[in-house]
């Protein structure tokens, strides 16, 4: 293992570990044979109750639901709930009569949750939010008495009738047929259109006005799952909805993302019985809507959600992310043989270092059942892939570049430098370069066997001292200052605990900043690094 220091060019350092013997056994040798493999293909539905995540497997085989709540995505209004509870047992008794007349259709234990049945809430009527809108819905007003949210909304604070994820998304324990899964569908939707009739019999006009047909609706087809997200207001959805093939690994496919699609997850919008009888507060509500999606009257956390959602956007996913359905593009290729060879249930975790969407996938995965989350959770990778087949004297040979960039302490170029606190170096990016043998895959008597693997590291990343440079449009090259001082070098110490924990020991440090400068740029962070070096040392 060799650890460099950095070019000219950026002073950055790089460690190359070598990595290019794959355990063999004479017995059972390696290979990345996939033994398990995530859903690949997703359609999100919506009910006036619910939101569905549909996925299956590449054959489309096998097929798992997720459940989304909307009745539970914010808590109730304890003013309104006493003011409409007759109006609830009402609707009780109607649901009731719906649910009896109506043959039960279950597979073993298929409800989500025991808190709601598969069926539409007759107290939830449909808002008429087009979900890929992500402008926020107008907030509940009323003037005489403020609600907690109101009397904060100039701190921008987040909305306090908003519950965690948990509270609102479950999973489904059962696997489902193809066409156990179309039924089940069928039975959704049949249901909700139903109670939805006997519900808004009298509002026929209040349905061409937007309220739809009720009933089961596909919003949009995936093939992953980004993760969640929340601001203020309400909870994202990101979904991959167009991918790119780019490559293979021993049979493992891998994907670039070419196209998102963010979802706002709505609450289900709850109308009063004045609203419902009066025209006026139908024309009223109208009206607001109509100033709010021209961006009129919007209130401080409206517009303070609308600019997190614009930052959120400026991080374009179609533009060198990564992912494979099967093969962990966060580990190394012997950390992959090792897990194909021992194959351990459930698979081990991907390693969240390298995991980009880490943050929007932790308290998803927290909803999930630990023994399927593996499913539904899909690492996606930040950097590079490359493929190139070359021949060597008439021998066929893949070469693979990947490129993996940590998540801690990353930033754009004279924006980070240097070492946090907790010894993450600024742009940390490892390097794999593997090579395949396809010749060694046949055998003498024309037999198929596997190929013969070889992998290199070599892990890159600022100079891990406390360094910085002030970017400036009329300096090409800012000059490079040391803006604290650690006697200690506390913070290198952790860099290189940091690397002994994940490619061992030795470490040889190897000096690549220049010597000498007419004008001191990199001699400056160059001696500061050998200081730390001896330090440590001695």
């Amino acid at each position: 293992t060799m650890v460099s220091a950095a070019p000219s060019t950026g002073a950055s350092s790089g460690v190359h570990a070598g990595q290019g013997q794959h355990p063999t056994s004479p017995l059972s040798p390696p290979s990345l044979e996939p033994y398990f493999s995530r859903l690949e293909r997703f359609e999100l539905f919506s009910t006036n109750q619910c939101y569905y995540i549909v996925g299956s497997n590449k054959l489309n085989t096998a097929y798992r639901i997720i459940k989304i709540d909307r009745t539970l995505i914010e808590r109730p209004n304890n003013n309104a709930a006493a003011s409409s509870q007759s109006r609830q047992q009402t609707m009780n008794n109607i649901h009731q009569h719906n649910h009896h007349s109506t043959p039960h259709r279950s597979y073993g234990s298929s409800q989500f949750s025991p808190r709601r049945p598969y069926g539409n809430d007759p107290n939830v009527s449909n808002s008429g939010h087009t979900l890929t809108n992500t402008a926020p819905p107008p907030p509940a007003s009323n003037p005489s008495n403020p609600t907690p949210a109101q009397e904060q909304d100039g701190q921008h604070t987040a909305n306090p009738k908003s519950r965690p994820l948990s509270d609102f998304v479950s999973e489904d324990p059962n696997v489902y047929s193809q066409e156990e899964i179309k039924e089940m569908l069928d039975m959704i939707h049949d249901g909700n259109r139903m109670t939805r009739n006997a519900h808004h019999n009298s509002q026929s006009q209040r349905h061409q006005q937007g309220g739809g047909g009720g009933g089961l609706k596909p919003i949009v087809k995936a093939y992953g799952i980004v993760g969640f997200i929340r601001f203020l207001d309400c909870y994202y959805l990101t979904l991959i909805t167009k991918r790119a093939k780019v490559g293979s690994i021993g049979g493992n496919g891998i994907y670039t993302i070419k196209n998102t699609e963010t979802i706002p997850l709505k609450p289900a919008e709850k109308m009063s019985d004045a609203e419902d009888l009066d025209p006026s507060s139908v024309l009223l509500s109208m009206w607001n809507r109509g100033k709010r999606s021209v961006g009129l009257g919007l209130s401080n956390r409206e517009i303070a959600e609308l600019r997190y959602q614009g930052i959120y956007q400026v991080l374009d996913l179609s533009k060198s992310f990564f992912f494979s359905y099967t093969y962990d593009m966060t580990r190394t290729l012997q950390e992959n043989f090792l897990a194909t060879t021992s194959r351990p249930f459930p698979p081990r975790p991907f390693k969240d270092l390298y995991a980009w969407n880490f943050f929007l996938t932790r308290e998803f995965e927290g909803c999930l059942n630990s023994d399927s989350s593996y499913h539904w959770v899909l690492p996606i990778v930040h950097g590079a892939f490359l493929q190139r087949k070359v021949q060597d004297y008439g021998r066929s040979l893949d070469i693979f570049l990947i490129a993996r960039r940590s998540r801690h302490f990353a930033g754009t170029r004279y924006l980070k430098r240097g070492v946090s606190d907790q010894g993450k170096v600024a742009n940390d990016v490892e390097h794999e370069q593997i090579l395949e043998d396809n010749e060694s895959a046949t055998g003498a008597n024309g037999e198929s066997g596997a190929s013969t693997f070889s992998s290199y590291i070599q892990v890159r990343g600022s100079i891990p001292n406390y360094w910085h440079q002030e970017s400036s449009v009329t300096m090409p090259k800012p000059p490079i200052e040391l803006n604290r001082v650690d006697p200690t070098y506390k913070a290198t110490q952790l860099h290189f605990e940091d690397l002994f924990e994940r490619y061992a020991t030795p470490v040889l440090v190897l000096d690549l900043v220049k010597q000498s400068e007419k004008r001191a740029r990199e001699v400056l962070v160059g001696n500061e690094y050998r200081h730390a070096v001896d330090y440590i040392n001695n």
